[in-house]
């Protein structure tokens, strides 16, 4: 909206965003497109765990069953976990932190599980709910990143627009993922795109389609881990309300006059808390002592 609002219109009623100006200072948030841009390089094999339960012998029918209970499950631990990280956020933002930055990506235990039980399990039911777990972990962590991304631009103009940048690039990537999954397993002399044998048709050996799978997505999605643990540092500085500016606004001015910011230890508010209680138990005593 804002990039194709017409010059006249963006010039004298939308804000200056200056995002692209002062895009070097959201580290979190070029962390974060980062490290879901490139396991969205090689989403085209991680996400295709309708095939695989297929090889592992469960029929389309089951299939389709198995991801109705995925979406439950999905629903119930999502909500769960989401309104957990809300109450835990009261206290500030290092749960999401946490949470964003060291929940690993989904698409590692997708090529975990079906390079492990894929082929030496047939219809294995240990097999089906490591890609439900999986997947719970990859929605999780796909919605904890966004979140993260709002929270520190802060700004809803930057949102915004950062927003739709970002889902554009991650969008891209994924568009690519067939070619860019090839090219990234070719060094092992396999593909999870296409045939070695029958040039232009999908890998039909299971054995070659499982090797293919493991060296296109773990390398990138251990990448696209080093970038969201990186971005863990950047978090409390890039938040508005806990950046620790204190007295001063965002922009470094200060709020008001003669003023200064200070750090004051959650053990010392605890004591000046106690402090206060038996101050104030003591004044009761006295009280009771005139009345009487």
């Amino acid at each position: 909206m804002i990039m194709l609002a017409p010059s006249c219109y963006s010039s004298y009623v939308l804000p200056s965003t200056n995002f692209w100006r002062e895009l070097k200072d959201h580290k979190v948030y070029i962390l974060f497109i980062i490290s879901m841009s490139l396991n969205g390089l090689v989403a085209f094999v991680w996400m295709n765990s309708a095939a695989w339960l297929s090889m592992n012998g469960w029929t389309p029918a089951e299939v389709s069953v198995i991801e109705i209970v995925k979406a439950a499950v999905l629903i119930v631990a999502l909500a769960t976990t989401f309104m957990t990280l809300h109450h835990m956020s009261i206290w500030g933002p290092w749960a999401m932190r946490d949470f964003s930055c060291y929940l690993p990506p989904g698409s590692l235990l997708f090529a975990l599980a079906f390079w492990e039980l894929g082929h030496l399990h047939y219809r294995s039911y240990l097999f089906v709910a490591a890609l439900i777990v999986g997947a719970v972990v990859d929605v999780a962590r796909f919605a904890a990143f966004w979140t993260a991304i709002l929270t520190t631009l802060a700004n809803k103009w930057y949102a915004l627009l950062g927003a739709f940048a970002g889902f554009a690039v991650i969008q891209a990537c994924q568009a690519v993922s067939p070619l860019a999954s090839h090219i990234i397993a070719w060094p092992w002399g396999v593909s999870p795109t296409w045939s070695g044998l029958v040039p232009w048709h999908p890998e039909t050996s299971l054995a070659t389609y499982q090797k293919a799978v493991m060296v296109s997505v773990w390398p990138a999605a251990i990448l696209a881990y080093v970038a969201q643990i990186m971005a863990w540092r950047y978090f409390l500085p890039e938040v508005l309300t806990y950046k620790g500016h204190g007295n001063l606004m965002p922009n470094g001015v200060k709020g008001w006059e003669a003023s200064e910011t200070a750090f004051v230890k959650g053990s010392a508010i605890g004591a000046a808390h106690d402090d206060e209680d038996s101050n104030s138990e003591t004044s009761d005593s006295e009280d009771e002592g005139r009345r009487s």
